[in-house]
């Protein structure tokens, strides 16, 4: 079994958009501006957005709370290149109270999120952010 994790949960942000908003990490009111945000180490900011009219953004915040080490796959994967990104980040889905008809139809299967949806990276100060675009919603659901 694993030991702790590398990043925690600290912030989840729900954004009502007129249109697709890149670099969402470059807002003033994003936790990675905030001066608690600016003192974290390191933050990966994951802005699921979901199509629609008008569009939604998941922005997903987690920290670590000390600096990533040298050599590690954390820091290859925050300093390397799109295509390592696409090949190594997995979108792990559960349902953890709901009908077992839902859990059923969700799963728990691994999906490499950059194989299925376009994702675009943004690397600066002490942040990575992680925007994927285009997410599958209603019957375009089996992409993923």
């Amino acid at each position: 079994m694993g030991g702790n994790p590398l990043l925690k949960l600290i912030v989840v942000d729900w954004f009502k958009v007129d249109k697709a908003t890149d670099k969402i990490a470059l807002h003033p009111k994003s936790l990675a501006q905030s001066d608690a945000g600016k003192n974290l180490p390191f933050i990966l900011v994951i802005n699921l957005e979901i199509p629609a009219k008008p569009n939604y953004s998941l922005v997903l915040y987690y920290a670590a709370e000390r600096p990533v080490r040298k050599d590690s796959l954390l820091e290859k994967f925050a300093d390397g290149t799109d295509q390592f990104r696409d090949a190594r980040f997995k979108l792990i889905p559960s349902i953890v109270e709901g009908y077992w008809m839902v859990k059923r139809a969700v799963g728990t299967k691994a999906c490499l999120l950059g194989k299925a949806v376009t994702c675009k990276y943004f690397r600066q100060d002490n942040f990575l952010e992680d925007q994927d675009r285009e997410l599958p919603i209603g019957s375009k659901q089996s992409y993923i």
